[in-house]
């Protein structure tokens, strides 16, 4: 499955009404990979699937989610290695730079939807433009870094 067919798929499915997208959601098994030093059990990801249990997708109905635990952070490549051995339809990288760095020497012509996390997908090479990344990687960027300066300064004045 292609990054544009994904998103819209995912977006199509926002407008449909409950059971034309329980429905259209049911014709095939959808796999969604990734690696994490957070628990399946974290907020984040908890909302993720509850999110894509509205838009009916049901874990072992019509979905299925890998999630590989990274105990040390130095191993995000090897982790995903394994993530893409398992043949996902997609492959998320979410948080720093060496989640989405790692994905994409694992993931060759997967798509992959990154969570950017304090590093900026553009400056680094990643995508070609925010609004048209090209490739197979696309996702969100939290421009985080932006605001270093500002809590630096505001830390400051708090001292």
């Amino acid at each position: 499955m292609r990054r544009r067919t994904f998103l819209s798929l995912a977006g199509g499915a926002a407008a449909m009404p409950d059971a034309a997208r329980a429905q259209s959601a049911t014709a095939k098994m959808l796999r969604i990979g990734t690696a994490n030093v957070q628990p399946r059990t974290s907020p984040n990801w908890v909302a993720f699937e509850q999110r894509l249990a509205e838009l009916g997708y049901v874990e072992g109905q019509n979905l299925s989610i890998d999630h590989v635990q990274i105990a040390n952070p130095d191993s995000w490549e090897a982790h995903y290695r394994e993530v893409v051995a398992r043949k996902p339809d997609i492959v998320i990288a979410a948080g720093p730079e060496q989640s989405l760095k790692s994905a994409r020497a694992a993931a060759g012509t997967l798509p992959i939807v990154m969570i950017a996390v304090d590093y900026d997908p553009l400056v680094t090479g990643y995508v070609a433009s925010l609004g048209r990344p090209g490739g197979n990687i696309s996702g969100v960027y939290f421009q985080n870094t932006e605001l270093v300066a500002k809590h630096l300064q505001l830390t400051k004045e708090l001292m």
